[in-house]
């Protein structure tokens, strides 16, 4: 295995036509979010269900808790972050989204967070340091219940396995994507 001056793995590949060294995408899933408070932990208990499914070195899954403080927990040189979190939009409970940095506004200044640090927080403290990845995604779902207690309600429960998917989703097209533009 070769390592280019940031010390990043490199894949050689060889083609009919070139050959060529590829690095294979490095991508961070962040599970947020307060398992005391029933779906408000949904990143929390997505994440531990993903790190039995997920198995690429090239894949880093954080269970960040309450305190998404990004910069201390993203490595600054990584291609993709995934977010998991509860999004409180107004729609009905276990409606998902899927949400890119072009659907925030990272301007804003109402605090839309139960979080030590707020997702948007902790997005524009990365962008100020230049340190955002090439892409951001944040996955979420509708809480029915915000209240103490350990579970999920039925409604968002329901959705974790259709979450999980996403964000595999999300990991294969990010790994495709990058063979894709080696090959052009």
């Amino acid at each position: 295995m070769l390592l280019h001056p940031k010390e990043e793995p490199l894949e050689y590949t060889k083609s009919a036509e070139t050959q060529t060294l590829r690095r294979t995408p490095r991508i961070t899933v962040l599970g947020i979010g307060n398992l005391l408070l029933k779906d408000e932990g949904i990143g929390v208990h997505l994440v531990q269900k993903l790190s039995g499914v997920v198995d690429n070195a090239n894949v880093k899954i954080i269970d960040a808790g309450t305190s998404p403080d990004f910069l201390s927990l993203v490595d600054g040189n990584i291609d993709k972050l995934i977010v998991v979190d509860a999004v409180k939009a107004g729609k009905e409970p276990g409606t998902t989204y899927r949400l890119t940095l072009d659907d925030l506004d990272l301007d804003s200044t109402s605090p839309i967070s139960l979080h030590e640090i707020g997702v948007l927080d902790s997005l524009k403290i990365m962008a100020l340091c230049h340190r955002l990845p090439e892409s951001t995604v944040i996955i979420g779902v509708e809480p029915k219940a915000i209240d103490f207690g350990l579970d999920l309600s039925p409604e968002v429960e329901e959705k974790l396995p259709e979450l999980i998917n996403s964000v595999l989703k999300e990991i294969e097209e990010t790994t495709a994507m990058e063979v894709k533009n080696d090959n052009l």
